[in-house]
């Protein structure tokens, strides 16, 4: 069977098993509204942005960068020409940085007609082969007004051009014509010698770092596969988002570690120390030992499909409760179902680790969430959608939240025996022993496309109300380290402002108490 038909039957099948799990109505605490298109544009989005003013401004992935008003309901375009941007920043003094394939571009409007007349080069520092895989994700700026790209590795769906930018890495004796690319027939040759993903012009599959006033970038961290989406937190700590595939079990979001390995192989060829062979023929064992693993997983179709851009998690737009808790939460675009993904850290023993929960887990949001952005007020939120030769959907959507208060996960923290729970509201238990659903099992880190479930196990457990909101989930059998452990809380867990929003849940759980 065609591989696109078989994705596009998982995701509506994807998308039917979260319609039976979404009871909960989110568009009574969420109101949801369209940007309407500009004309004459595809309205696919690679990047958003906040202007000075207040306006809404974005990239698209046809080459447009566009400034929208809402007060007019009006575009205007402030630049084009670009190629395939995917990531938009806007600078203090106005200038706008976007994120090309090729190039970092800084837009100036100089003469202040809401146009820009000069496109600076800030840094191409990297190399290209014409591989259609090749994309160029950003970017995030830290507190010393250093900026941070991550570029994707190519595919061997495809091969490359006779003229690519930068030096071909001929490693294992895989020189540049075995790559060339003329016609498919001879492609399917060529490729069973071509690893799934490969890195073999600088950097692909790197994050790269340019500091200001540097047109060369350096290599901050190695080990990512198709990086869309990277955030800068409140302490300077960069995370990205991956998607499944080979080395990628399952989608997952990178806290980067600079100097790091964070897991798959191709980019190693532009490490500090690269090997003598191919990354992808090394031992498993020995890349095992050098890798930094995601502080959580997704578990492909039930929990995340092709992540995207990482933002925070704001009390204006969640109803937190406690902020120290929410501070350090995550929320992330989902490409192929109507939902976002929240992480819920947890630290044991120095290990990042934690939960993925959904949130508005709605069709009223659609598909294809790309990008993120919070209006000024922080009550709203902006999803830039976009589709590609994939399931998604394109335009804007603006999701304010109302204030009307709901019960949700606040907090999920590993025991030494279970899970303490904390809610944002008081609970009440409708039932004397109600039974959590849990499931464990591993993720497979390998050279295959994606993985399955290894080594599932059916877990029981008891649930104790440990406070007004929290409660303690012990389980009967002994918890397992390096597993996923899929859980789903009863309808038995109620408070006084109605129903749990999202019962069910995935902790990743590298390391025990």
């Amino acid at each position: 069977m065609n591989p696109r038909l078989i994705l596009k039957l998982l995701t509506i099948l994807g998308v039917l098993h979260s319609q039976v799990l979404a009871q909960f109505t989110w568009t009574q605490h969420y109101k949801v509204e369209d940007i309407p298109a500009p004309k004459g544009v595809d309205y696919q989005i690679g990047g958003l942005a906040m202007t000075p003013q207040g306006k809404l401004i974005a990239c698209f992935h046809r080459g447009e960068v566009m400034v929208y008003s809402e007060r007019d309901q009006s575009w205007s375009l402030f630049a084009s020409g670009l190629h395939e941007p995917l990531g938009i920043y806007v600078e203090d003094k106005g200038t706008v940085l976007v994120i090309q394939r090729g190039e970092l571009t800084r837009l100036h409007d100089t003469n202040k007609d809401g146009k820009a007349d000069l496109y600076e080069n800030v840094c191409n520092d990297w190399g290209l082969s014409g591989n259609y895989h090749e994309f160029t994700f950003g970017l995030v700026k830290d507190s010393k007004k250093n900026i941070y790209i991550a570029l994707g590795t190519a595919s061997n769906g495809s091969g490359v051009r006779e003229h690519i930018r930068g030096p071909w890495n001929d490693t294992g004796g895989l020189t540049h014509d075995m790559f060339l690319y003329k016609d498919g027939k001879e492609w399917n040759e060529k490729k069973k010698h071509v690893p799934r993903m490969y890195a073999r012009v600088p950097y692909r599959g790197c994050v790269l770092k340019i500091t200001p006033g540097n047109k060369k970038a350096e290599v901050y961290a190695t080990g990512l596969r198709t990086p869309n989406g990277l955030y800068i937190d409140h302490s300077d700590q960069l995370w990205i988002s991956d998607n499944q595939g080979d080395w990628v079990g399952a989608s997952k979001m990178h806290r980067i570690k600079e100097g790091g390995f964070h897991g798959h192989v191709a980019s190693l060829l532009w490490s500090e120390s690269p090997p003598e062979r191919v990354p992808a023929r090394l031992p498993v064992k020995e890349l095992q030992a050098m890798r930094i693993k995601a502080p959580i997983l997704l578990p492909q179709g039930e929990c995340g499909n092709s992540i995207t851009q990482p933002l925070e998690s704001r009390p204006s737009f969640f109803p937190h409760r406690d902020t120290a808790l929410s501070k350090d939460q995550i929320i992330m675009g989902e490409m192929n179902h109507a939902r976002l993904v929240r992480y819920l850290p947890d630290t044991v023993n120095g290990t990042h680790q934690g939960t993925a929960i959904h949130t508005l887990n709605t069709q009223a949001i659609e598909m294809g969430n790309n990008r993120l952005l919070y209006s000024k007020d922080g009550k709203s939120l902006y999803l830039g959608k976009t589709h590609l030769s994939w399931p998604g959907r394109e335009g804007i959507r603006k999701v304010t939240y109302t204030g009307k208060p709901y019960l949700m996960v606040e907090s999920v923290k590993l025991t030494d025996s279970g899970f303490l729970i904390t809610f944002n509201h008081d609970i009440t238990l409708a039932s004397q022993s109600p039974k959590p659903s849990i499931e464990s099992y591993t993720i497979a880190y390998h050279a295959h496309y994606g993985s399955p479930k290894i080594n599932r196990q059916k877990h029981t457990a008891k649930i104790t109300t440990m406070a007004n909101n929290q409660v303690l989930l012990t389980l009967d059998q002994a918890m397992m380290a390096n597993r996923v452990y899929d859980i789903t809380l009863p309808n038995a867990i109620q408070a006084s402002c109605g129903e749990l929003s999202s019962k069910r849940f995935w902790y990743t759980a590298h390391v025990l108490p």
